[in-house]
């Protein structure tokens, strides 16, 4: 099905995959495509049958970055009454955008990137936002926006700190260099590489298909408490933790499933309740 002109969604089983589909652009993020994602995500949220989503891109690549001319930013606003109030409404543009970048991150279901081709500037804060990332052997990554004299302003900074190094996050900002999927494995920027974007894809599904057999219920609440954690000490989260587990999963027919399964010897089959 079809969300607009730059986005596709397609239901495969209990999986969704969110298509960038402008791939005559190759995939770059233009106003049209980034106030699309929350629309798109939170469709698979509300669909009851999906429950996990892979993000990939059509064409020969995942994300070239932002697209300069059609995004919307960075454009002057002549029609505001004081440079003040261009620089808010550009402020503001800059908050859409964030938050549709961060609605990735915040989706209740797990979200698994596929890249291949480039990935760069933006298409880093994409999958710097999604839980998962797999790629093929022909992709590269670049957080491309030094290169082009801009700091990135839309979460690559936030995020990929807390997926890579320190060292290997300054080296990758600072110089704006490009590096391949193997260097991108080896550094913890993404899950695994394969040979190809088909077997790359087909590896995300596999991952996607795998969590949707679990307890819907026990995915969301882990990554909802994964999430939290970020920004809680290690005693905070154990109180939200042990607080959450008590009013839902271990109120859960899932958990009672599970029990009845595992004395029956047969595979559960969860409900989400």
């Amino acid at each position: 099905m079809s969300l607009s002109s730059v986005l596709s969604l397609e239901k495969i089983g209990s999986v969704g995959v969110l298509w960038l589909d402008r791939a005559e652009k190759y995939n770059a993020l233009s106003s049209e495509v980034w106030e699309a994602i929350p629309d798109a995500l939170d469709q698979f949220v509300a669909d009851e049958a999906i429950k996990a989503v892979v993000l990939a891109g059509r064409g020969k690549h995942f994300c070239v970055g932002i697209d300069l001319i059609d995004s919307g930013l960075g454009h002057g606003d002549d029609a505001a009454p004081s440079e003040a109030v261009a620089n808010l409404r550009q402020l503001e543009g800059t908050g859409r955008f964030q938050a549709a970048i961060s609605s990735l991150a915040e989706c209740a279901l797990p979200v698994i990137a596929v890249i291949h081709g480039h990935c760069l500037g933006a298409g880093i804060d994409l999958i710097s936002a999604c839980d998962i990332r797999i790629s093929s052997a022909c992709a590269n990554f670049s957080v491309r926006e030094t290169r082009i004299g801009l700091v990135a302003d839309v979460g690559t900074l936030q995020r990929l700190p807390k997926i890579i190094s320190a060292g290997h996050m300054a080296e990758l900002t600072y110089t704006g260099k490009d590096i391949g999927a193997t260097r991108a494995e080896k550094i913890g920027l993404v899950n695994d590489v394969y040979d190809s974007f088909d077997a790359a894809y087909q590896a995300a599904l596999s991952m996607a298909s795998e969590i949707a057999a679990n307890s819907t219920l026990a995915v969301r609440g882990s990554k909802f408490i994964l999430r939290q954690s970020e920004d809680l000490t290690t005693e905070q989260s154990l109180l939200l933790n042990g607080m959450f587990t008590l009013m839902t999963s271990l109120k859960s027919n899932d958990l009672k499933e599970s029990m009845a399964a595992f004395v029956a010897r047969r595979p559960a089959k969860y409900t989400g309740s």
